[in-house]
């Protein structure tokens, strides 16, 4: 029977706490994974909004994609690398596109031209086995920007649903009619600019709205597809809250999520992440990701620094999808220091990859640019962008830390214990040691007091608990609800085992 882990990315598992916070793991970044190193990647390679997915033979499959240089024609394109290890990336040619006469590794659509321009491909396996692919497509004719839907058997020959029944719009698409609707409108005139373009009814439209950085999951358990993209609220000059150098200075990017039973149509929108009083009055958020655990979610937030035109990945935290903590305000990777390539933003991929020697690799596009495509300061680079990784342990986000100088305090609220014994995942360099308690009046438990307990020490992610001279677990409290209190110095605790 596998065990229940108790986490502390929200108060709800403890009674008490003196002397820790919350920090997130440490992560071992590993610079430039993948890079422009052919000319059909165009001016660089971008897994944001992409997908890596696991293929039925262990190894993984990237679905990235690229754009034209700074100043050229807009064009960008949806290609396919594919790896063993998640380190090391190949670019299979698929005999589908060509760039300058030759085969490349991106993805042709069937059912749309061969010259659309198509990006930020969220993946999912569905479960007969087939693929579903989401996909934004600019400047299609008739001025479409649009959240379209297409699929495969195979992963990389795919074939367009419907173009007309896209899973949301984005604002600049001008069959619906109307480009200022991120003001808040809730009507629309006939006569209003491209007004006389419309095809779709405005509100039909208007409640299918959304901007891009958007990412589709489907949970085969509940048979359920989940959206988390952006919905951009009105952000007027007399809120105080505008960046006039941003490209979009009249609106605030917040999440939105929306569900859905078939992965086409998709239910009306829910604000989950929203700045609120402790962020600062330009906080703006760009993107949301998530990777499951058996009890919780974990966030990866693109935070905006909208005033300052850079991103970096914040660790957020909920169980439903809805409601989301976010203790961690910040860089959770950080940035590379000015005027390293990745010096500007950081944006996460949609999922962690299980590599070897118990770790998570996360994939992430870097660069040296503000969000506006100028340089940053101090970078004397030309322009890049690529991606990049980082490694932690697995079984790690986020863990109780001691303060310096002190022994850190803990007492955990009452739970039942349903494996064979109770262990820590901690990384303590100094020791940790920990009471039974009974959960009514609180009282150590008769040979289960904290001066009986052995301290535990060291880097482990199952550092089992015990007591007195006999070295006794907690086996005997099995399917018994107990306290735990415990006292640390010198470490972090990621999670009790219990």
């Amino acid at each position: 029977m596998n065990t229940r882990t108790l986490r502390f990315y929200d108060a709800t598992a403890m009674d008490a706490v003196n002397g820790m916070h919350l920090v997130s793991v440490p992560v071992t970044k590993l610079g430039v994974v993948m890079d422009r190193d052919r000319p059909s990647d165009l001016g660089g390679v971008s897994v944001f909004a992409g997908s890596v997915q696991p293929l039925d033979d262990g190894r993984f499959r990237m679905y990235y994609y690229c754009n034209a240089p700074w100043g050229s024609p807009r064009r960008m394109r949806i290609a396919v690398a594919e790896s063993g290890d998640g380190l090391h990336w190949d670019k299979p040619c698929l005999g589908q596109l060509q760039h300058e006469g030759q085969d490349t590794n991106h993805i042709r659509v069937n059912g749309l031209a061969a010259d659309a321009s198509i990006t930020q491909p969220s993946v999912v396996r569905l479960p007969d086995g087939c693929w579903r692919m989401y996909f934004w497509l600019h400047g299609q004719e008739r001025g479409m920007v649009r959240y379209a839907i297409a699929d495969s058997r195979d992963g990389l020959a795919w074939t367009l649903l419907d173009l007309n029944l896209p899973a949301v719009f984005h604002p600049h698409d001008l069959e619906v009619g109307q480009t200022d609707w991120t003001a808040g409108l809730t009507a629309a005139d006939p006569k209003a600019k491209f007004g006389d373009r419309r095809t779709w009814d405005f509100m039909a439209a208007k409640r299918l709205r959304s901007n891009d950085a958007t990412n589709v999951y489907y949970d085969a358990q509940q048979g359920v597809f989940e959206m988390l993209s952006v919905w951009l609220l009105p952000n007027r000059p007399e809120t105080g809250k505008g960046t006039p150098h941003d490209n979009a200075p009249g609106v605030l990017r917040v999440i939105h999520r929306r569900t859905s039973g078939d992965g086409v149509h998709f239910s009306d929108p829910e604000l989950v992440i929203v700045p609120d009083a402790a962020d600062p009055l330009t906080q703006q958020f760009y993107y949301l990701t998530q990777h499951r655990e058996p009890d919780w979610r974990i966030g990866f937030l693109g935070n905006y620094h909208c005033w300052e035109q850079t991103l970096d990945i914040e660790m957020c935290f909920s169980r439903d999808g809805r409601h989301w903590a976010r203790p961690l305000r910040g860089g959770f990777i950080p940035r590379d220091s000015v005027p390293g390539k990745g010096c500007m933003s950081a944006y996460s991929t949609n999922n962690l990859l299980p590599i070897s020697g118990g770790r998570w690799l996360m994939l992430y596009r870097a660069g040296n640019t503000q969000h506006n495509h100028r340089l940053g300061p101090g970078v004397t680079d030309e322009p890049w962008y690529g991606i990049m990784g980082a490694t932690w342990p697995r079984g790690r986000f986020a863990g109780l830390a001691t303060a310096g100088r002190t022994v850190g305090r803990a007492l955990l609220r009452p739970f039942i214990q349903v494996g064979e014994e109770i262990s820590l995942n901690a990384d303590v360099h100094g020791w940790v040691k920990a009471e039974l308690r009974d959960p009514v009046g609180g009282r150590a438990i008769a040979g289960f007091e904290l001066h009986a307990c052995e301290p535990v020490s060291g880097n482990s992610t199952s550092a089992v608990l015990r007591w007195g001279d006999e070295k006794r677990s907690s086996a005997a409290f099995r399917y018994d609800a107990v306290q735990l209190y415990l006292q640390v110095s010198d470490g972090v605790v990621y999670g009790v085992n219990v």
